[in-house]
């Protein structure tokens, strides 16, 4: 690199501030060893560029001896409600960028390219789709899928993100749903953006919310979100026609009601009971009675299952210490 004076700490900070990255983001985008004091050395401040690169894309720009950072040429797409502060759903979204960008870097140096359609195989051949025998497939077809839980306070949590870079593509899910049924629809989702290609070039498209899970009264129209969802419902319901069943059953009084009429039908069609209950609460907008009936019906902690799936895909693969501890510290509260 050319030679070059080294800006201050507080300029640095100030830069990368400007290009949209907070500070409370970019404490967790770099590594656990890191100390502000190296950037008072060349070697320091080049091994802080290089973190920054690899992780958000951020590149280092010498002119005449002068450092600035340039953003990544990212395409950034956003699927929020109106109330939810762009700022609040950026610094969410570069710190998931991070994370899959991580990822993506391990399978490339693993030599691991994406299989989309023995993915798709895969999931149409499946009986009923559960959120622990589909993690597997997606960690076998290369797309990796991860939990995140260590957000800064008052962000936009998202619900999920999906990232493509040099044709490689990594899920990470940001909700705090203990419910298999419910991540598992937030990651057929996030999937359905792939498969429909809402991205045809480099960059990322972050889900806010999903009304489909209750997390809106109001439901905005977005051509995207409909085909995303549309193809998370296609891979749930195979042929069914779940939505009539839960309209015959009329509006519920005791979760309990609700939970006995899911197995039942989930018995008699191969839908899980977990998602005859989320149709239950999108078709009567009764969600509280849906979530506590989800309680009856689930066992197991969905996080929980996304951790293990993801350490035990982590383990087939080569990964460097320095990613493995970022990865891990990531899915931590």
């Amino acid at each position: 690199m050319t030679a070059f004076k080294l800006p201050s700490k507080s300029a640095v900070y100030k830069q990368i501030r400007d290009v949209g990255i907070s500070r409370a983001t970019l404490n967790r985008v770099l590594p656990a060893w890191w100390d502000d004091a190296l950037l008072q050395s060349n070697s320091g401040f080049l091994q802080f560029a290089k973190v920054l690169d690899q992780r958000l894309g951020l590149s280092v720009s010498v002119n005449d001896g002068n450092v600035s950072f340039l953003p990544a040429a990212y395409t950034v797409q956003f699927k929020k409600r109106a109330h939810i502060d762009i700022q609040q759903l950026s610094d969410a979204t570069f710190l998931c960028q991070a994370v899959a960008n991580t990822l993506i870097t391990v399978l490339e140096y693993n030599h691991c390219t994406p299989d989309l359609i023995r993915l798709q195989q895969s999931l149409d051949s499946l009986g009923e789709l559960t959120l622990a025998n589909v993690l597997p497939i997606f960690w076998a077809c290369h797309i990796p899928v991860i939990h995140v839980s260590r957000f800064p306070t008052n962000i936009a949590r998202p619900a999920g993100m999906v990232m493509r870079s040099n044709e490689h593509y990594a899920i990470v899910l940001g909700h705090k749903h203990k419910s298999p049924s419910t991540q598992l629809f937030v990651l057929l989702h996030e999937l359905g953006h792939i498969m429909c290609d809402h991205l045809t070039q480099d960059g990322s498209l972050t889900d806010s919310v999903l009304p489909e899970l209750g997390e809106s009264l109001e439901v905005e129209t977005d051509p995207q979100e409909d085909e995303a969802d549309a193809y998370a419902l296609r891979l749930l319901r195979k042929e069914t026609d779940i939505v009539s069943m839960v309209k015959r059953l009329g509006r519920l009084s005791r979760p309990a009601e609700l939970a006995i009429q899911a197995k039942r039908s989930s018995q008699a069609s191969g839908v899980s009971a977990g998602h005859f209950a989320l149709t239950y609460g999108r078709e009567t907008r009764d969600w509280i009675l849906t979530q506590q009936a989800l309680r009856f019906l689930e066992k197991g902690n969905a996080i929980a299952t996304l951790q293990f799936s993801c350490a035990e895909a982590m383990q087939q693969l080569d990964v460097r210490s320095e990613d493995s501890e970022y990865l891990m510290s990531m899915q931590s509260g």
